[in-house]
């Protein structure tokens, strides 16, 4: 990357750097505290112990008494000869006075916080301002606190800043010109300087209503920036999770665009060098500057504070990771942006973050070779870190800049964790020098001779679809044009005097036109039809039946191989129509942008998961010589597939490919909401090569085709998922022998749930008020999975009630093709009307209603009631045993029950019919082991959501009266279309076997 010359002027300025550096350092970095000292000591030798005492310091805020703290510490800790001597020590004063420890504890966890936070008040932070300018150290302040919600906790946080600029502004005209601090080579910069977060200051950022969010962060962002202007305060935009990182640089240099902005050059955002595209960026913004702009921006350049979680959520939603994988990569990149900020010099200023000595020599060396004023460049480091290099730089005349933060401990807790991990860490520069006393050579070493080639990731074994990602323009641009080409396609079906898209039944490869037509609206707009379904009568689901039972056979003794090529093919043909499919699904069942493409997405796992799963069905199980034994499975029959609307094309596809692949012809019967995804559905199956007698479609009432399928003595097994009424019917109705029956009918069924979390004293709120709305209110809670009661211990249950009520609150309906929405309709006439009773008997009955959601209040109020929208209702305290506790009710209604105790939390729980899915929020490992043995659901969730199974990842049923059979997505699933069979032969001939040659 540089010359020689470069790097030995880079070598030379890093050797004085730390040279000095070491001089005035201690015989430890840690040595600030005593506890701190043997903390972070005992975290760097013993790795498991750091991932424990971190855990435990992040949930130490929660903790309300002494015996709490005890019961805590004893589970992340007390294991023979596995801690140092200071915590073997409290836990035996635990014992005798858990109070004394307590108190202890958390006077040491206070003073290692204000380690690295510089205090939870506006005197706190002014107190150290002060001393810190007289040391000539600069900063940038910015605010701790909670993940924000609502729309109210978004107010408090807008406020919280405009009083800090107001407050350090009036503050600072007390304090003494430092020509460092105070000026660059063009003149005053501002003393105060603010860095601020996006997503702070608004609560319902939605990729997909990218134009909606982007203008709602301008409005919200202006009037802070022209009180900075006003009061000459410089503004840091920082940058968040890589999802968010284009939307913040699009608001930033919109904003700042503007007449109002463009001759205030004292605003600057944050680019992360982890980040592959950073370079790409950097040239965007430097393009923009020069463009519009009359003055300069700063680029704040950092590594990179949140390269776990976006690996992490890279790997789970099988994106591209955004992030290099490996230090050295990371570092190359940072000295590559710091070069072309240099370049960029004047309409780009670098503040360059970073306790790497190798770095920031870098930029001084690059900084004179490109003659960039010295007073043109600022060093930012973190409060409480670096110190000795943040004297020497001082001592140069840079002008350093700290980045501090204010805050309480709690929400702050976070913010310190992460700081730990940052001192405590291999790959850390401040752990490499001052505590590994590795060799500067090492130290300075240029990172472009380390690159690695990243590791290609292990595809061998299933990968899950990735979801749609609508932070790309191209994505949200695809489906909002198939949403438009559909609506287009219904309105010229008006002008030919037709409503809506026919659905036929399809028997043979044949489409049966019927005069009986149930007319299916979309249930965001009462007044469009979507879809008109032809519904059949028994004398077509006979011709189904026959044509099905003729062809069995030719189908059974298809090679599986063929067979599961169908499969993958279909996912081919989804993965093809995905977006058409997705706006179809939009606007025929109501669900919102991403549910509908959660919904595809699922379909096409489940087709490439089970065409993988057929082909490792046989078994060899011999195990003597002369003799071999096949353990295998043959295709049972004619499968009826009775499928609900709230899945309509991943329930229908998932169960009708796997009695497909397994050689079972099918019967699909959707449910009459949904018919037209089903009938897209059944074209895309002939298309990839289906045989046409292989797989019918009927398109029909329960009452009437789905009684006909479920008795019919041909029918030999059935594949339902509904309710819990129709499965117990169907469970009788097929168990009833009928004359001339060969068969016992088998069934896969799955009835729904009445699920849980509890929310345990210890519970990190922000998350599970979060993963609370995703699993109550996504979809309106039309799902299988979705919760509907949320079991609190009493001692957290005002703070988490105050939380949720004004998260839910902020949340924003619309009509499902709306990409603003977060959740549209429920399904028809009936579902409201049943979702409406429940909550009209509750209030009733004076059971408190936490939520009045006001629907009129939604931007789209004047048109809300043409469509089947149901308020969100939280009620609370709810008995345990109240209707709205054991009733599924399918809508968007939460009940809030409130008990003392773990135990009881779990009782309450299990006291219901239904074991489908259930969670925990919990940071007691004891606790979450209690409830991994003892909640009886089929999938249980630890410090997450509830719902969005994934195919493989996350098999998907429940027992009691949930479901019977094996779960949907596992690798038991295919076995339930199937008989096993065991082939047993004999291979000894005139007294010698092959299987011994």
């Amino acid at each position: 990357m540089f010359t020689k010359l470069q790097e030995l002027h880079i070598q030379e300025t890093g050797n004085q750097l730390l040279d000095n550096s070491e001089a005035q350092s201690s015989t430890s970095i840690f040595n600030k505290d005593w506890w701190y000292g043997n903390m972070m000591d005992w975290s760097m030798q013993k790795p498991e112990f750091k991932t424990k005492m971190f855990r435990f310091v992040d949930v130490f805020p929660y903790l309300k008494t002494g015996e709490e703290i005890i019961k805590h510490l004893k589970e992340y800790f007390e294991e023979e000869g596995k801690l140092p001597p200071l915590f073997q020590w409290g836990l035996g004063v635990g014992k005798l006075a858990p109070n004394i420890l307590a108190a202890g504890l958390n006077k040491n966890m206070t003073s290692m916080s204000k380690m690295f936070i510089t205090g939870s008040t506006s005197e706190d932070v002014l107190k150290y301002l002060n001393k810190a300018r007289q040391s000539s150290l600069g900063f940038t302040i910015d605010l701790l606190g909670e993940a924000t919600l609502s729309k109210e906790e978004a107010s408090v946080y807008k406020k919280r800043y405009e009083e800090l600029i107001i407050n350090l502004s009036k503050a600072s005209q007390s304090w003494s010109k430092n020509a460092i601090l105070d000026s660059n080579e063009k003149g005053d910069i501002p003393s105060v300087n603010v860095s601020i977060k996006m997503t702070a200051l608004y609560s319902q950022i939605k990729l997909e209503a990218w134009e909606e969010s982007l203008t709602a962060i301008k409005d919200t962002l202006r009037p802070m920036f022209l009180l900075a202007k006003k009061h000459f305060v410089f503004i840091n935009l920082d940058m968040e999770q890589y999802e968010y990182k284009n939307l913040s640089i699009q608001a930033f240099k919109e904003l700042l665009s503007e007449e109002d902005f463009k001759d205030y050059p004292h605003f600057g955002i944050v680019i992360q060098a982890y980040l592959k595209d950073s370079l790409n960026d950097l040239h965007d913004l430097q393009q923009w500057v020069k463009k519009t702009r009359k003055t300069p921006v700063t680029i704040r350049l950092v590594k990179g504070a949140y390269w776990d979680f976006e690996v992490i959520t890279s790997s789970q939603e099988n994106w591209p990771c955004p992030v290099y994988t490996n230090k050295s990569e990371t570092d190359s990149n940072y000295e590559n942006c710091t070069n072309f900020l240099l370049q960029s010099y004047p309409h780009l200023y670098l503040a360059l973050a970073s306790h790497n000595v190798r770095s920031i020599s870098t930029a001084i060396t690059l900084a004179k070779e490109y003659k960039v004023p010295q007073k043109a460049i600022e060093i930012q480091m973190l409060y409480g870190m670096g110190e000795p290099i943040k004297s020497n730089l001082i001592k140069d005349n840079y002008r350093l800049r700290e980045y501090t933060t204010v805050g309480d401990p709690i929400p702050g807790m976070a913010y310190l964790v992460r700081r730990l991990l940052e001192n405590s860490s291999n790959e850390g520069f401040i752990k490499a020098k001052f505590i590994d006393k590795t060799d500067t050579s090492l130290l300075l070493q240029s990172p472009h001779l380390l690159e690695k080639k990243e590791n290609k990731k292990n595809t061998a074994h299933f990968v899950n679809t990735p979801l749609i990602d609508f932070s790309l323009a191209t994505s949200r641009s695809q489906l909002q044009s198939a949403i438009d080409k559909l609506e287009n396609k219904l309105s010229s079906s008006l002008f030919n005097k037709e409503t809506g898209l026919n659905a036929f039944s399809v028997i043979n490869g044949e489409e049966y036109k019927t005069n009986n037509v149930f007319i299916r609206n979309n249930p965001s707009n009462k007044k469009q039809t979507i879809t008109k379904v032809h519904l059949a009568d028994v004398d077509l689901a006979e011709k189904a039946i026959q044509v099905s039972k003729d062809f069995s056979n030719q189908w059974q003794n298809t090679d599986a191989k063929k067979r599961s090529a169908m499969l993958k093919q279909l996912a081919v043909l989804l993965k093809k129509e995905r977006f058409r499919l997705s706006a179809y699904i939009i606007l025929e069942v109501g669900k919102t942008w991403r549910e509908a493409d959660g919904d595809v997405a699922e379909a096409i796992d489940f087709c490439l998961y089970y065409a993988d799963l057929i082909l490792h069905t046989k078994v060899d199980v011999s195990n003597v010589a002369g003799e071999s034994s096949i353990y295998d499975f043959q295709a049972k029959g004619l499968c009826a597939v009775i499928a609900p609307w709230n899945f309509p094309l991943a329930i229908l596809t998932g169960m009708s490919v796997a009695a497909l692949v397994t050689g079972n012809t099918v019967i699909m019967k959707p449910a009459e909401q949904s018919s037209g995804i089903a009938y897209e559905l059944v074209q895309l199956m002939l298309q990839a090569g289906f045989p046409k007698a292989a797989i019918h479609l009927l398109c029909g009432t329960g009452e009437n085709i789905g009684e006909y399928l479920v008795q019919h003595k041909d029918v030999r097994q059935i594949a339902f998922t509904g309710s819990k009424e129709v499965g117990v019917n169907i469970l009788q109705k097929s168990n009833t022998y009928k004359p001339k029956q060969s068969y016992n009918k088998s069934c896969v069924i799955e009835m729904g749930g009445k699920n849980a979390l509890i929310i345990d004293s210890d519970a990190d709120l922000d998350q599970a008020i979060q993963a609370v709305i995703k699993s109550a209110f996504g979809f309106q809670g039309q799902k299988c999975s979705a919760c509907s009661r949320i079991i609190i211990l009493n001692s957290i249950y005002d703070q988490f009630v105050q939380r949720l009520i004004p998260a839910v609150n902020s949340l924003v309906v619309r009509e499902a093709k709306d990409p603003k929405a977060f959740a549209g309709p429920v399904v028809d006439q009936q579902a409201y009307d049943k979702i409406m009773g429940f909550i009209n008997r509750a209030e009733q009955r004076k059971i408190p209603n936490l939520l009045k959601y006001n629907l009129e209040k939604q931007k789209f109020a004047e048109n809300y009631k043409q469509g089947f929208f149901v308020p969100f209702c939280i009620f609370g305290p709810v008995d345990s045993q109240d209707e709205l506790c054991q009733e599924e009710i399918f809508g968007p209604v939460l009940s809030l029950i409130k008990v003392n105790s773990l135990e009881e939390a779990i009782s309450t729980a299990n006291a219901t019919s239904f074991a489908l899915t259930g969670g925990i929020f919990s940071r007691s490992p004891a606790n979450i082991e209690k409830a991994k043995k003892e909640l009886q659901v089929g999938n249980l969730y630890i410090n997450r959501d509830i719902t969005g199974a994934l195919v493989g990842r996350h098999p998907f049923g429940g027992f009691k009266m949930s479901g019977l059979g094996s779960k949907a997505g596992s690798p038991d699933y295919l076995k339930e279309f199937m008989n096993p069979v065991c082939v047993t032969e004999n291979l000894v001939r005139q007294g010698f076997s092959p299987d011994l040659l």
